[in-house]
């Protein structure tokens, strides 16, 4: 899903971590995330180009405040990889905490296609706070156990799920 000279942002979450350990070594690309630990990771691809959001971090090494925001706000992706505690057709994306809430919707409206990572486990259940509606993602990629009536619902939604092999 990843193009030659993409601009991508890619979530701080583990998901994002393995996803970048599996990314070609030679593609040309600009990445853009909000975690040390993955910035990391990728320092050490030549073809990579990176844009690392600053803020006050976490202990988890993410930034969400407002001055990552405010970076943010000056760029622009061809595509976002996020995920979130939970989703659900009907409460959307969903978290523990309140305070990346706008974070992440910052991400999404610089995002021309926002492309969600949800393994069965996350799907169908509802964290404490909504993010936003799950219609704002394009994509929804997940695994192969997840309930068939909860990915036609996103369907419904006009959310391309993809189905991988689990």
């Amino acid at each position: 899903m990843i193009a030659p000279h993409d601009v991508v942002f890619i979530t701080s979450a583990t998901l994002g971590y393995f996803m970048t350990q599996n990314l070609p070594g030679d593609m040309p690309l600009r990445l853009v995330t909000n975690s040390i630990v993955i910035a990391e990771e990728l320092r050490k691809r030549n073809a990579v180009s990176v844009i690392l959001l600053g803020g006050e971090m976490d202990g988890k090494g993410n930034c969400y405040d407002t001055f990552a925001i405010d970076m943010i706000k000056h760029l622009r992706f061809d595509k976002c990889f996020l995920t979130s505690a939970a989703i659900s057709p009907g409460f959307g994306l969903s978290i523990q905490k309140s305070q990346a809430i706008s974070f992440w919707n910052a991400v999404i409206d610089s995002s021309k296609e926002a492309i969600g990572l949800f393994p069965t486990e996350k799907i169908g259940f509802e964290s404490v706070v909504s993010i936003c509606p799950a219609s704002r993602l394009h994509k929804l990629i997940t695994d192969g156990n997840a309930s068939e009536a909860v990915l036609a619902a996103f369907d419904e939604q006009g959310i391309e799920v993809i189905v991988t092999e689990a």
